[in-house]
């Protein structure tokens, strides 16, 4: 049996550990603070593979447009960090000044975009200018976010886009890459690409990015781009066949398209 000793002994230990049990989490319970919403917010372009990868350009032209127009908005999407709010919330982009040609005021400017009350994402607006200096080069303009009232920037990686525009032909921003046009119509020449677009009569080609995944509105399988390009090859043998020059881009070099 244990002796009288050896219980107080005993208790006073219990004791004790319960009494630092007790400081312990009155010590951690003051060191936890109460979450505050911050939100943020961050660009949310993304493709349509199973991976949905990161998509961080996009190009723009004001070719197809009559000539009256001579504004338009380009919008990208936005995702944001916090809880969804009540009400509409402002985001807008601020200019990045390495890489970017555009001039702010000039060539485009930011226009509030919103997301919309009980929503996570919205959408990021620049107003694109149509000046005469595009009809003969692209601009570029490299944008993060900018903050707001409503929002702070968020995922660092996330935090940048570029954007190109003109009012003539732009190479499209899916036109090289691991899944890319390139590999239906080969090098990218601006002649070969009004060439597709006057016998196709598409000047933007969405590419399903995995066979897994259902076709988007919009988006062209690999069977569907096989068969562009071969319609392609005979559009180019009967243009060959039709004029005393072969069709040659603005480089000098003949225009192909792959086997």
């Amino acid at each position: 049996m244990e002796t009288k000793t050896n219980v107080m002994k005993t208790f006073k230990i219990h004791y004790i550990l319960c009494l630092l049990s007790v400081l312990l989490f009155s010590s951690c319970a003051k060191d936890l603070e109460p979450y505050e919403n911050q939100p943020q917010v961050y660009f949310f372009e993304r493709a349509t593979d199973l991976n949905k990868t990161r998509i961080t350009t996009k190009s723009f032209s004001f070719m197809s447009f009559p000539s009256t127009v001579t504004k338009d908005t380009l919008k990208i999407k936005v995702k944001t960090m916090g809880y969804p709010a009540d009400y509409d919330r402002v985001v807008r982009g601020k200019l990045i000044a390495e890489g970017t040609t555009a001039v702010e005021g000039v060539n485009f400017d930011f226009i509030d975009g919103v997301v919309k009350a009980g929503q996570v994402e919205g959408q990021l607006w620049i107003l694109l200018y149509r000046t005469a200096d595009i009809k003969s080069r692209s601009l570029q303009l490299n944008l993060g976010i900018a903050e707001t009232k409503d929002f702070k920037p968020g995922v660092v990686e996330d935090n940048f886009f570029s954007v190109s525009w003109s009012d003539n032909l732009v190479k499209p921003s899916n036109w090289d890459g691991f899944i890319s046009l390139s590999a239906f119509f080969g090098t990218y020449s601006t002649t070969k690409y009004r060439f597709i677009i006057d016998v196709l009569g598409i000047t933007e080609f969405k590419l399903q990015q995995s066979a897994r995944v259902p076709l988007a509105e919009g988006e062209y399988s690999s069977a569907m781009m096989i068969d562009f390009k071969n319609r392609m090859k005979e559009a180019l043998v009967i243009y060959n066949s039709t004029h005393t020059t072969p069709l040659t881009d603005e480089n000098g070099v003949l225009v192909t398209f792959p086997n």
